[in-house]
């Protein structure tokens, strides 16, 4: 699984893009339309909700780039990622895999609720919202489905604990 950290981090580089996207028609569109005369961001459920999907998205994008600041770190320290020690490359599998398997799942929520949020409107009026959506439903199988990041973490956990006791 070594060789497949930085197939693992570009999905999930791809997955946090999707979230930015679905949220930028979103917000957007939430700024603009109006009911009762107010527009729609100013009601909770649609702007808290936005808030959230914002706050998880920006959480993710800061971890996922801090991961790579570091990876790029140990590469030019060790003069190439095939010459890492063996105990970071494994941490590094594990986190791939950990940035992986949450990226994926936050671009499925973000961009239904997003979609969803726009009403009619993110599907039907020529917005990216129908591509994300479609697009985010399958990011979890590409790069090792969500069970095999799972996996992946599971000897991870396991290979801590050896190292603990």
């Amino acid at each position: 699984f070594e060789g497949l950290v930085m197939e693992r981090v570009g999905i999930a580089m791809g997955s946090i893009s999707q979230c930015w996207g679905a949220l930028s028609h979103a917000i957007i569109y939430a700024n603009l339309r109006k009911q009762f005369n107010q527009e729609i961001l100013k009601f909770q459920g649609v702007g808290f909700h936005l808030t959230d999907l914002w706050a998880r998205t920006t959480n993710l994008t800061l971890g996922m780039l801090k991961f790579c600041e570091s990876y790029d770190e140990k590469v030019e320290k060790f003069g190439g990622d095939m010459n890492i020690p063996r105990n970071i490359q494994q941490a590094m599998v594990a986190s791939g895999s950990q940035l992986k398997y949450d990226a994926t799942r936050l671009s499925e929520k973000v961009c239904y609720e997003a979609g969803n949020l726009m009403g009619g409107a993110g599907l039907c009026d020529n917005t990216a919202m129908h591509d994300y959506i479609n697009i985010s439903r399958i990011q979890e199988i590409i790069g090792g489905s969500t069970e095999i990041q799972q996996y992946v973490m599971s000897l991870s956990l396991r290979t801590l604990f050896k190292m603990s006791v």
